[in-house]
């Protein structure tokens, strides 16, 4: 006869659950409020939405996680997405096969990635300059492409978007798959403990003789496939390739990763609390539809958690530089700036 857990035991699990992950009871807290506070909120229609919703967020965020691990950052994340779905819609694809499309797709966000990932890794340049100045490249070709104007797309494109297999979303299959193969790369990987060891300390992963360029030239990469399936979802949920598409989605997506405990200094984080993150913004964003607030209140939101990340960052990174005798230092060597490979 097989006994029962005692409830020691599943104390110490619990326990060890809500230390990996601090924001799953604020989630859990945050459902219970609305759903108490607003009917058919707690609807399975409803949840089931929320879930969808937060799908292209999840897949992309997983990417920028990465990107961050490395004390790096991606600006060029809802500029990317923009020209994918712009690629997507334009007419040497449009009448083409759904599989012959998505690869399209995954090419271009591909080589997007690769364009900010061998500028960080090979010049120097900050990350934050490099892709801002991509950000606008990006946005540039994709409204050349669209003619800044609405292009609907076939039945045949909208199917990741609005089907289903046994009974859930495509949209949401997707996230989780995204999620659970990204977060077995991060923890059990040569690459994931590579990522990790560059942002830790970029100077002594060099001094090791890690690929430290390989690994922030793929970092980068996997961040641009992903914001390229998260497009594909987006506009198939949208059912046309809008113009506005992406636009601040990059502040969304670095919010949720923050948000799910990554450190903006880099070496520290979990695709886990990622997925958290988005699962929280896209929330509170339904929630504030229910309560009918203006639509600029989730940016304050957003905003507010982004300035709390970087207080609470700086804080922690001075705390420590106290403790190990680094007074003169304000901050990490590769924090905010590209991560340069040296003599990698």
């Amino acid at each position: 006869m097989t006994s029962l857990p005692s409830a020691g035991s599943v104390g110490i699990w619990t326990r060890s659950v809500l230390r990996r992950q601090p924001l799953l009871p604020v989630l859990v807290t945050l459902l219970v409020i609305l759903a108490a506070w607003y009917d058919g909120f707690a609807t399975v229609a409803n949840l089931r939405n929320i879930a969808v919703q937060a799908s292209p967020l999840t897949i992309a965020a997983v990417g920028m996680t990465y990107v961050i691990m490395t004390s790096g950052i991606d600006l060029s994340v809802g500029s990317m997405l923009f020209l994918a779905a712009a690629v997507e819609s334009s007419s040497a694809l449009i009448d083409q096969p759904a599989i012959g499309v998505f690869l399209a797709i995954g090419a271009t966000g591909l080589l997007m990635g690769l364009v900010n990932g061998l500028a960080v890794a090979m010049t120097g340049v900050p990350a934050l300059i490099v892709t801002l100045a991509t950000m606008q490249a990006f946005r540039g070709a994709g409204g050349h492409i669209t003619g800044q104007q609405d292009i609907s797309l076939p039945e045949g494109l909208r199917g990741i978007g609005t089907g289903s297999l046994l009974g859930v979303p495509t949209p949401i299959l997707l996230a989780a798959v995204t999620a659970l193969c990204g977060g077995l790369v991060f923890s059990r990987t040569r690459f994931g403990r590579y990522v990790q060891a560059v942002g830790s300390n970029h100077g002594a992963a060099v001094d090791a003789g890690l690929p430290v360029r390989t690994v922030l030239i793929g970092a980068y990469a996997l961040a641009g496939v992903l914001a390229a399936v998260a497009s594909l979802t987006q506009t198939a949920r949208l059912g046309a390739v809008q113009p506005s598409i992406g636009q601040g989605f990059e502040l969304t997506v670095i919010t949720a990763v923050v948000l799910g405990g990554t450190s903006l200094f880099g070496g520290r984080g979990s695709i886990g609390g990622t997925v958290l993150g988005a699962l929280v913004l896209t929330t509170v964003q339904t929630g504030l539809v229910f309560s009918g607030s203006s639509p600029y209140v989730f940016d304050i939101v957003r905003g507010g958690v982004l300035l709390v990340a970087v207080l609470a960052a700086g804080a922690r990174w001075r705390v420590l530089a106290r403790t190990v005798g680094l007074t003169s230092r304000r901050r990490p060597a590769n924090a905010g700036r590209a991560d340069t490979a040296g003599s990698a």
